[in-house]
């Protein structure tokens, strides 16, 4: 098999555009022929192979999550110095290991126990007809924007207890969170994005400290209830601020990328396209194989806290470590024929597509609710629903997201299908 670049150690770029568009090919090299390698440009060594990535997310000896929310590079000084006026990174969800790590995912998942997640099921239908109608009659839009966008958003905020006219600026705060990982920033770039990250963790302790006044039934209450007043845990505000936003970048922007991911699939197979909308009940399986295919999170990160043998190579200590999960995904050793999109398969659900073990993503439930809700409300509202002809895919670049930011759909205005006078949504 050729390699599609010259020496990964030396030529493999993940914010390369060529690259993307072969990115399963170069995975499919690195699993046959250098399983675990080392990216010279980027500092980080990238694990390939399914049950190497299993094992590494179990071994929690040598693999840390702390302290993973750093680029591959160190922050310019200027940017250190903004991001020193806000918060401590250290109780990000995703950023530390037990025991610290129990009590934040404890407190998160109980907020998302299927129970409660039935009780948003209503609201949730709301909030996809709403945004499906506004656009039903005209017979064309990007979905990316009109919907995949802002459906995931006001979810997770109403979830967490942000006002949603705060959108557009809390989407920007988070915009600039993921700026902060991209190694092809410029320092003037890096350092408003620090500025804006800084700006959402006091937005986010205004908000906590006004629950702290007046409760609600949301998620910043319930984190309050959990981590803060909990005597056993008794982590004051400042320590809290970022597990919202975690949650708030984690739902919105993998939400948006895995329902663009599964559009795409789907309408470029008008067979599979007519039987899921014949049978709904195919929906489950479909946004499974999605997450398998083309997963939004690509890779997560890791610290070896002491040198490790992975596939007959050595990585030492103090190395990032990229967890590979697109690859992982793709693996023949796991999943026969894995460059076919069949969510027909047997294994369907066996992907790294929310994670693994102790940091398997606690909205998953919810993800899955918000894919099956928005696919119903545009079957029954947008007839013969399929991709623009005159208009490209536009790819999401980033070094450990995957996906597309632009999906131009068009289908057929149909006075049938849009629901009577007065309905969908608010």
């Amino acid at each position: 098999m050729k390699c599609p670049v010259s020496d990964l150690r030396t030529g493999f770029d993940p914010l390369d555009l060529a690259q993307q568009e072969d990115r399963y090919q170069l995975w499919a090299y690195a699993r046959e022929q250098e399983p675990v390698f080392y990216s010279e440009p980027f500092d980080v060594w990238f694990i390939t192979r399914w049950a190497d990535v299993e094992a590494a997310q179990k071994d929690h000896a040598h693999f840390s999550t702390e302290p993973v929310f750093f680029p591959s590079k160190p922050w310019p000084q200027p940017v250190r110095e903004v991001l020193d006026r806000g918060y401590s990174w250290h109780y990000f969800l995703s950023n530390n290991d037990p025991p610290e790590h129990t009590p934040l995912k404890k407190a998160v998942s109980k907020a998302f126990t299927r129970t409660q997640t039935r009780s948003l099921e209503a609201r949730i239908e709301e909030i996809a007809a709403e945004l499906v109608d506004s656009f039903a009659a005209s017979g064309r839009v990007d979905v990316g924007a009109a919907l995949a966008y802002s459906f995931p958003a006001y979810v997770v905020l109403e979830i967490i207890g942000f006002p949603r006219e705060d959108m557009e600026r809390l989407k920007g705060w988070g915009d600039d969170w993921l700026t902060l990982f991209s190694d092809s920033a410029d320092v003037e770039t890096l350092v408003t994005a620090a500025e804006g990250f800084v700006s959402f963790q006091n937005y986010v302790l205004d908000h906590l400290r006004e629950r702290q006044r007046e409760p609600r039934e949301d998620l910043l209450s319930h984190l309050l209830e959990e981590l803060h007043r909990d005597p056993a845990v008794n982590l004051g505000l400042e320590d809290i601020v970022n597990v919202p936003i975690n949650i708030m970048s984690a739902g919105h922007e993998t939400g948006t990328l895995l329902m663009l991911g599964i559009l795409s699939q789907l309408l470029a197979d008008r067979e599979l396209l007519a039987r899921v909308e014949d049978h709904r009940e195919l929906i489950p399986d479909l946004v499974e194989e999605a997450l398998r295919y083309e997963p939004p999170v690509h890779g997560i990160f890791r610290v070896t806290k002491a040198s490790v043998e992975v596939a007959g190579t050595t990585i030492p200590a103090g190395a990032r470590v990229l967890l590979c999960y697109g690859s992982a995904n793709h693996d023949p050793e796991v999943f026969a024929e894995p460059e076919r999109f069949d969510p027909d398969r047997a294994d369907v659900g066996n992907h790294f597509g929310f994670g693994k073990g102790t940091h398997f993503c606690p909205g998953a439930p919810i993800a899955r609710l918000e894919q099956r809700v928005a696919l119903e409300a545009l079957f029954d509202r947008c007839p013969n629903l399929r991709l623009a002809d005159d208009q490209e895919p536009r790819r999401f670049i980033h070094f450990w997201l995957r996906g597309y930011r632009e999906l131009w759909l068009e289908w057929d205005p149909d006075a049938a299908a849009l629901p009577p006078a007065g309905g969908g949504g608010r």
